[in-house]
């Protein structure tokens, strides 16, 4: 192994939608232009301002406001009302509680979003699909691993040790933001829970967590840290299903979608959904192959035929026998001719996963959330 080796330097990233946080578009409008504004010392200077951010084409929409109104809300936030921070670890929740608003917004330049219908057959264990027409990712590089490729994770505590981008510590990092589209779905909650009761579903939590606890001490970690739990596992085995079949149709190859999981069950709101999504660093964003598979009659389809490939594995038995407790791994029934995708396009690095989360398997028949439909 060569010391300055591309495969011997993992990045970690840190990704966050940008997602609209204020009431009503003027302010979410003032927050996002923020570097236009700052310097402005009168009501005077607004409509300056404006004509200058209407020309160059940035900031679309403010032109729509009153000089009166834009210059309450630039007053509004220089004096930080309204404002709230987010920490790292809690990255999610902001994007959670928007995506699952009762009407999410439908009219910000960087976050346009159209509620359709649940898939038919579905109704019972999806209870919301929203089409992201529009959206905005920001990457962030906050450091490397050597050696091995860690887990992206938004809780600092669950980072493999990091090699520093400078050497003292930062006041800033490099970072890209690009804009795409994507496909939101949330789960019943109530039928999760119900689904996480069963016995065979416990048997399946068991072995995982067995798995991550071999997995940890063999590297000299906190096995008793990091475990994302059950719902986690079969949210995310489900989005790599997904992933692989809408890339046979959308047009975009299968490295370029993304997925995000929302599993966090410890705060008050327990979250259920995924989202994939695509992105290009072009302004204009991508061209709505993946927005328009997302309308019931596609999604429902794409949902029926990627848990029929899952049922069958070209690696079965083996695949489907496979024990995460007895070797120390971090996935059950899941390998490259079923569940996985490219590391680009997980947020895990193909962790936690294991089919028989979905559908039936050789092994398990009794722990599929889907199992039926």
């Amino acid at each position: 192994m060569l010391l300055g080796s591309t495969n011997s330097w993992f990045p970690i990233t840190l990704s966050a939608l940008a997602i609209p946080q204020m009431k009503d578009p003027l302010s979410q409008l003032i927050r996002d232009g923020w570097e236009y504004f700052v310097d402005l010392e009168s009501e005077a200077d607004v409509s300056v301002a404006v004509k200058m951010l209407k020309k160059t084409g940035a900031l679309l929409g403010i032109d729509k406001y009153e000089p009166t109104a834009i210059w309450s809300a630039i007053e509004v936030h220089r004096s930080g009302k309204g404002q709230e921070v987010v920490g790292e670890a809690d990255i999610k929740g902001p994007e959670w509680d928007v995506l699952t608003e009762a009407n999410p917004p439908t009219d910000y330049p960087h976050f346009m979003s159209k509620k359709v219908a649940t898939p038919l057959g579905f109704q019972s264990r999806i209870s919301r699909v929203i089409l992201l027409e529009r959206l905005r990712e920001v990457n962030a590089l906050l450091g490397f691993t050597r050696v091995e490729a860690p887990e992206e994770s938004a809780d600092p505590k669950e980072r493999p040790p990091m090699a520093n981008l400078s050497r003292s510590d930062p006041d800033w990092v490099p970072a890209n933001q690009v804009h795409g589209e994507g496909i939101f779905i949330q789960f019943d909650e109530q039928a999760l829970i119900a689904w996480e009761s069963l016995d065979a579903v416990k048997k399946v939590d068991q072995m995982m967590r067995g798995g991550h606890e071999g997995w940890r001490n063999s590297r000299h970690l906190n096995p008793d840290e990091g475990y994302p739990g059950i719902r986690y596992a079969m949210l995310h085995t489900l989005s790599h299903l997904l992933i692989r079949e809408l890339a046979l149709e959308c047009g975009y190859n299968a490295a370029s979608i993304r997925e995000r999981i929302y599993a966090d069950t410890s705060s008050k709101r327990a979250q259920a959904g995924i989202l994939i999504y695509t992105a290009a660093a072009d302004s204009d964003g991508t061209l709505g192959g993946l927005v328009d598979l997302g309308k019931p009659e596609n999604l429902g389809r794409l949902l029926a035929l990627a848990l029929n490939r899952s049922k069958i594995c070209s690696s079965d038995p083996l695949c489907s026998e496979h024990d995460p407790e007895k070797d120390r791994s971090l996935h059950g029934a899941a390998c490259h001719a079923c569940c996985l995708v490219a590391e680009t396009s997980c947020e895990r690095g193909n962790r936690y996963l294991d089919r028989s989360l979905l559908v039936s398997t050789l092994q398990w028949a009794d722990a599929a959330y889907l199992k039926g439909i």
